[in-house]
C-alpha cells in the first residue's frame, strides 16, 4: 500500500478536502478519507509534503510529440524519423516530470510508441494518439506550398494528404491500421501554414462525414483543426466531436456544439506565445497573428459562458525557447483569464481530459476504484494556479499506482 497525505482536490466538483489521505493498492485508489480515519499498515509507503495538495495527474489534450524544438516549418519535413524519436522520448519525460500522466497527441507518430509505453520501455504519460494529421491538398497540413506537393506528402512530415470521399475513407483506415485511437483532420486553414488562411474552409461535409463514419465504426471520434467559422460549422454538421482551437466560433457553431455535446480544446497558449514572439516567426505566420489572440480568447469565453465542455491543450509545436515542454500548465492560467474558476480549469485538465481520451471511467478524478494517476503539488493550485507551471512544485507523481517521481527528500516508511 502507498498512502498519500495532504489536502485533496478530487476534481469531481467537490471542494478541497483538508488533512486527507489517499490509499493506493494494486494500481488503483482504494480509499479517500480523512487522515484520522485511515489505519495505515506498518509496511505502507507514505508520501507527504508540508502544505501539499493531492490531485489527479494532468492530461495534455492537444500536443504533437516530437515536433517541438523545430525552428521552422521546413524542419517538420526534414527531420529524420529516428531523430524525431529522440525528441519524442525527451518531451514525454518532461511532461511526466511536470505532472502530466496522460496525453492526447493530435497529429504525428506518437501512436507508434504506445506499445513500448505499455511494456514499460518508455518513461512518460500514457499515449492517446491520432496518428498522422489528415489534410486535403492546399489545406493546413499541406504546410509548405512553395514546394512540390510530393514534398508535403513525405512520410517524415506526420501528415497524410487526401482528397475526395474514397481517399478520405482509405486515409482513415490507414490511420486505424497504424493503431490510431481517434482521427485528427483539418477543416480550416491555419496560422502556421504557408498558403492558407484561418478563415479558409477545407474538406466538404461529405468528406467530413466519411471520416466520422469510419471513426464510429471503430468506436471512437474525429477531432479537427478548426479556426474559421465556416470550417467549424461544416465540421459540426459532419459529426466531428472535438473542435481544436475554435478561433472564430460564432453563436451558430456554439448552438450546434450544445446539441451534439462536442468539446472545445482552445489551445490559447500557442497563440498567446506566437503573439508575444512575433519577431521569431516566419513571414507568413507573422502576417496572420495580429489581433488573433484577442479573437481567440473572445470565442473561448463565449463557449465557456454557453456551457460548452472545454479541455486543455497547448499545441506547443515551435521553437523550444518559445514553447517549452514542462510549462504546459500555462493553459490553465489562460483559461482563468477568460472566466473559468481555478477549480474549473483544474477539472478541464483532469476530469474533462479523461473523457476526451475516452478514459473517464478510469482516470481524471481522485475517487475510489479509479486508476492511481496522482500528483502532489507544493501549495494549493486553487489559490495559485501558476504553481503547476513549474515541475519543481510537483515533487510526487504516480502513474497507475507506481511512483514515477519522488522528490520529497523524505525517506518513506
Amino acid at each position: 500500500m502507498i498512502i498519500l497525505k495532504g489536502n485533496v482536490i478530487p476534481c469531481t466538483g467537490a471542494p478541497l478536502m483538508e488533512k486527507a489521505a489517499v490509499a493506493v493498492e494494486d494500481g488503483k485508489i482504494s480509499r479517500v478519507c480523512r487522515q484520522n480515519e485511515l489505519q495505515a499498515p506498518e509496511d505502507a509507503e507514505i508520501l507527504e509534503i508540508e502544505g501539499g495538495t493531492i490531485m489527479p495527474g494532468l492530461i495534455e489534450q492537444h500536443c504533437h510529440i516530437g515536433n517541438s524544438g523545430k525552428p521552422s516549418s521546413l524542419a517538420f519535413y526534414c527531420t529524420n524519423p529516428y531523430e524525431e524519436t529522440v525528441y519524442m522520448l525527451e518531451e514525454l519525460e518532461e511532461l511526466l516530470n511536470a505532472g502530466y500522466t496522460s496525453i492526447r497527441d493530435v497529429g504525428g507518430t506518437a501512436n507508434f510508441l504506445k506499445k513500448s509505453w505499455k511494456m514499460g520501455k518508455v518513461k512518460g504519460p500514457r499515449i492517446f494518439a491520432s496518428g498522422r494529421l489528415i489534410s486535403d491538398t492546399g489545406g493546413h497540413g499541406d504546410e509548405l506550398q512553395s514546394f512540390p506537393l510530393e514534398f508535403s506528402k513525405t512520410g517524415l512530415s506526420g501528415v497524410l494528404i487526401v482528397d475526395g470521399v474514397e481517399e478520405c475513407r482509405k486515409g482513415a483506415r490507414l490511420m486505424f491500421r497504424d493503431r490510431a485511437d481517434f482521427l485528427k483532420i483539418c477543416t480550416t486553414g491555419g496560422v502556421m501554414s504557408e498558403g492558407d488562411q484561418p478563415g479558409h474552409a477545407n474538406f466538404t461535409v461529405e468528406e467530413i462525414r466519411t471520416f466520422v463514419e469510419e471513426a464510429e465504426l471503430k468506436g471512437t471520434y474525429v477531432a479537427t483543426h478548426a479556426e474559421g467559422t465556416k470550417g467549424i460549422y461544416q465540421a459540426l454538421i459532419g459529426g466531428v466531436k472535438s473542435i481544436e482551437h475554435g478561433t472564430f466560433l460564432d453563436d451558430r457553431c456554439i448552438e450546434l456544439m450544445e446539441k451534439s455535446g462536442a468539446w472545445l480544446v482552445p489551445t490559447l497558449s500557442t497563440m498567446y506565445l506566437l503573439t508575444k514572439n512575433k519577431d521569431k516567426l516566419v513571414p507568413w505566420t507573422r502576417e496572420k497573428v495580429d489581433g488573433i489572440y484577442e479573437q481567440h480568447c473572445s470565442a473561448a469565453r463565449k463557449a465557456y459562458e454557453a456551457g460548452i465542455k472545454i479541455g486543455t491543450g497547448t499545441d506547443f509545436i515551435y521553437d523550444r525557447s518559445m514553447m517549452p515542454y514542462g510549462k504546459n500548465a500555462m493553459e490553465l492560467e489562460l483559461l482563468t483569464e477568460i472566466g473559468m474558476s481555478p477549480m474549473e480549469a483544474l477539472m478541464a485538465a483532469t476530469k474533462t481530459g479523461a473523457e476526451i481520451i475516452l478514459r473517464g471511467e478510469e482516470l481524471g478524478t481522485v475517487e475510489e476504484g479509479k486508476l492511481a494517476d496522482l500528483i502532489i503539488v507544493k501549495g494549493n493550485p486553487l489559490e495559485d494556479i501558476t504553481l503547476l507551471q513549474e515541475a519543481g512544485n510537483i515533487p510526487v507523481v504516480l502513474q497507475e499506482g507506481k511512483i514515477v517521481k519522488d522528490n520529497t527528500g523524505v525517506p518513506s516508511r
